[in-house]
């Protein structure tokens, strides 16, 4: 069964996701730019919503929170997603928001899952910080993947719970699902136009 498409005339609905640090923000900046498409990241939205409610970090609320809390603000920030994207020329980078369409039939023009590696997103976030003691960089990577590790275990529970999605099967609702690991970013964005060169994805849409 042919996959429904978003009508002619509503504009393009970019959706690009994945987990910390596997490239996505980067990828998501530069298909807005290259195509002409406003930007709406759902993580600033929600790191927007915890820090009112007093918290400064997103793993300080996953530890100080309760699920029903988190759930409400999964949902706030999903429903806020959901009346932006009837409005064309839109890119959203979201790690479930492609699942979401998937399950209540909404079409996009083209969804887009990037991954990698554990340990090479490990590396990314670590190489952001700028470190040059050998040993700071050694403390930081073991933190920072157990963070990783945990972000990741924690959002699969909630996606399951909330919308019966399996966070670890995107290709079960995304159209494109890459793993970067060993691409840089031009690599990466040059391999994504491809695809939705061959996929069709903007002239299934004209």
């Amino acid at each position: 069964m042919e996959k429904k498409r978003r009508a002619k005339g509503s504009g393009y609905l970019f959706v690009v996701g994945g987990p910390g640090a596997s490239g996505s923000s980067a990828i998501s900046e530069a298909l807005s730019n290259h195509f002409g498409l406003r930007r709406i990241y759902a993580g600033s939205l929600f790191r927007a919503a915890i820090q009112k409610k007093g918290y400064k970090e997103i793993e300080d609320f996953y530890k100080r929170s309760n699920m029903d809390e988190l759930f409400k603000l999964d949902m706030e920030v999903d429903r806020f997603l959901l009346e932006e994207s009837k409005k064309g020329n839109l890119l959203i980078e979201s790690k479930i928001f492609a699942g979401i369409l998937h399950i209540k039939d909404i079409p996009a023009t083209v969804t887009i899952w990037l991954d990698a590696s554990l340990h090479v997103r490990t590396l990314r976030h670590l190489n952001k910080l700028e470190l040059t003691s050998f040993w700071s960089k050694i403390v930081e990577y073991i933190k920072i993947r157990r963070n990783l590790r945990k972000r990741r275990t924690i959002d699969r529970k909630r996606y399951m719970k909330l919308y019966g999605l399996d966070y670890n099967n995107p290709k079960g609702y995304n159209d494109i699902v890459i793993d970067s690991s060993k691409m840089n970013k031009e690599e990466t964005f040059n391999l994504i136009l491809k695809k939705i060169k061959d996929g069709r994805y903007l002239e299934k849409q004209e």
